[in-house]
């Protein structure tokens, strides 16, 4: 479902939330799960949906054992998730198709919009360390019609979850969102890329997770993955270190890095490889990435978590 579809709201949940998915959890009358399991992440420690009198929960899970685990269901459906909306298209095609969309649905795609009139600012700006939510905008205008997307936990968390934008067309984004292991984007590329060959395969990692995962570009550059590799280089667990300044009155512990060129790294494995500190060298060097058939690993030197705090809900509830 492409981003930009009128029923496709965005991202609900802690890391990298948009108000108006918000909005659309807080006043249904009706909420219906597919495959998820209504976890901390995705609810924000099961704060959303919020308790309220007259509202319905249904949940449809292929694990029966998933299913009403964290809230009270009106209806639960142990089932494949395809087989059973294609079942539940099928009961509701007449339906659906004489109604067009109402005045509620409406009103959330007016605040979407307005959403991102007020991140253009963000998305665009020239500052140098580069911001991460420019270089998700820039990935964004580069991306084809069928393009899957690995992130790993930390810095790319939340921004790719709030900025990224998928045309559809089998496209995914796939992340580790619930337990956040570190170091699972690099080898997750191979496998996307190896499962589906037709498509543009971008991963997105810290300096973190390249630190636990480093000798899996000797696995791209020995089967010629074709895909584009974009490391956030801020020389620190940025994640950690904004938790600590959150939580722990700005008492860093083992959270910082010696400086280094991930990009020479990369190049030692004979990957084509970029260092990258200024927003042109970003937007050239994307260019020279997408248009590459073989992997191409880019060194983005990033701003730190603790410039500008990331969007996530409970942080920003915390600040």
């Amino acid at each position: 479902m492409p981003d930009d579809h009128p029923l496709a709201l965005g991202v609900t949940g802690d890391n990298g939330f948009h108000p108006h998915a918000h909005k659309a959890i807080d006043e249904s009358d009706t909420l219906l799960y597919v495959g998820c399991k209504m976890g901390s992440v995705s609810t924000i420690r099961w704060t959303k949906p919020s308790a309220r009198p007259g509202a319905r929960i249904l949940q449809i899970d292929v694990d029966p054992t998933m299913l009403g685990n964290n809230y009270e269901n009106q209806l639960s459906v142990a089932g494949d998730a395809r087989l059973v909306l294609e079942d539940l298209y099928a009961l509701l095609r007449e339906v659906t198709s004489k109604h067009a969309l109402s005045d509620w649905v409406r009103q959330l795609n007016q605040e979407r919009e307005d959403f991102w009139e007020r991140s253009v600012s963000q998305i665009g700006s020239d500052a140098v360390p580069i911001k991460p939510q420019r270089v998700i905008d820039a990935v964004n205008r580069r991306l084809p019609e069928s393009a899957v997307v690995i992130a790993d936990a930390g810095t790319p968390t939340p921004y790719i979850a709030r900025f990224l934008r998928l045309k559809g067309s089998g496209s995914r984004f796939i992340i580790p969102r619930a337990y956040g292991g570190l170091g699972y984007a690099i080898p997750a590329v191979v496998g996307a890329s190896l499962a589906k060959p037709d498509a543009r395969v971008v991963g997105m990692f810290g300096d973190g997770s390249l630190g636990m995962s480093t000798g899996e570009l000797e696995t791209l550059a020995r089967l010629n993955v074709p895909a584009v590799l974009i490391h956030f280089n801020n020389s620190t667990f940025g994640w950690i270190k904004a938790l600590q300044a959150i939580h722990s009155g700005r008492r860093f512990m083992s959270v910082d890095f010696t400086p280094r060129e991930g990009s020479s790294v990369a190049k030692a494995f004979g990957i084509e490889s970029y260092h990258i500190n200024t927003p042109d060298e970003l937007e050239t060097a994307l260019d020279v990435a997408f248009n590459h058939d073989g992997p191409v690993f880019l060194d983005v030197v990033s701003e730190s978590e603790l410039a500008e705090f990331p969007p996530v809900y409970s942080w920003g509830q915390a600040e």
